[in-house]
């Protein structure tokens, strides 16, 4: 019986957290759905995918910034060293990117592509701000 409690306390939380997230959008993703829905060209939406692109790696670039700030001088050198892998996989996803939807024929292939790249910073600027919020709030 207790596990039958936990199991459904367990699945209400997730699904309770699970809707939330889905309630809170980022800032930049608002700000991309809204470029889109003003105009849906495929010129449009590669310009204002770009644009996220680039306040994606500004939200990376600023929350990198404020956890090396405070961490400690052995971590800081760990993190460098993650960050510098980190742009190497970048780098080589974006030209995998590049390879996979360049042998597509379609213009609805073009934002995707785009888009396929907006992933990969969007996700690692979630996790740089997680890590730090996470170590923030563990200071407090």
């Amino acid at each position: 019986m207790r596990i039958i409690i936990f199991i459904l306390c367990a699945v209400s939380v997730l699904s309770s957290s699970f809707i939330y997230s889905q309630e809170i959008k980022h800032p930049i993703d608002a700000y991309l759905d809204s470029c889109i829905d003003r105009n849906p060209s495929t010129f449009s939406m590669v310009n204002c995918i770009e644009s996220a692109i680039q306040r994606w790696d500004d939200e990376l670039n600023r929350f990198y910034k404020l956890l090396t700030g405070v961490l400690d001088e052995e971590s800081a050198k760990i993190l460098k060293s993650a960050e510098i892998e980190w742009i190497k996989y970048k780098e080589k996803e974006m030209a995998n990117i590049e390879m996979i939807y360049s042998r597509l024929e379609g213009t609805m292939y073009i934002p995707m592509k785009y888009y396929a790249k907006l992933e990969v910073i969007r996700t690692r600027a979630l996790q740089i701000a997680d890590y730090y919020r996470l170590i923030t709030e563990e200071e407090s």
